[in-house]
């Protein structure tokens, strides 16, 4: 299976989660699967507490609090690679404050559909989501002060190692 190949299947499988309910991606680490009877959640961390969460931008797919390490200062620019529904994106603009800017790459344009309709309702306006492969990012250099990404590396068609057990093949 080449590259191409390998990233069609990740779009297809993302947009089923972007247009899916959430109780069904929190099934695995991955999402997009409701027949599974193991419980793939314990890397998962509660978003809840922080500022500038919103649970309708938290689809449970992630896999730790990326922002929470990432040394985000106000003003900063943040670009979030996967950045999927927006949850990272709103709460690393909490922390570079309306001074700074994030944006959020991700391929699969149901995505960056369902985020930017997030961005909207919360009035952000310092938040943008841009689609994107993020082995060729749609920014110029030397743009960001901080990368983040949340269990989205592990997608890279060069990275497959973990996604063989959730894809099939």
């Amino acid at each position: 299976m080449n590259t191409e190949n390998k990233k069609q299947i990740v779009k297809d499988k993302y947009t089923q989660i972007a247009l899916q309910d959430k109780a069904v991606n929190t099934s695995s680490c991955c999402g997009a699967t409701n027949s599974s009877s193991e419980i793939y959640n314990i890397m998962t961390d509660d978003y809840s507490h922080l500022k500038g969460y919103n649970s309708e931008a938290d689809l449970g797919l992630g896999c730790g609090l990326p922002t929470a390490f990432a040394k985000i200062e106000k003003g900063d620019t943040v670009i979030d690679l996967g950045s999927g529904a927006g949850n990272d994106c709103f709460v690393a603009r909490h922390e570079t404050g309306i001074e700074g800017k994030v944006i959020g790459i991700d391929f699969t344009e149901a995505m960056i559909a369902k985020a930017r309709q997030n961005a909207e309702k919360l009035g952000f306006h310092n938040v943008e989501f841009r689609q994107g492969d993020i082995e060729n990012m749609p920014v110029s250099e030397d743009m960001a002060d901080v990368v983040v990404s949340n269990c989205v590396l592990n997608l890279v068609p060069e990275n497959w190692l973990y996604c063989e057990r959730f894809f099939g093949f």
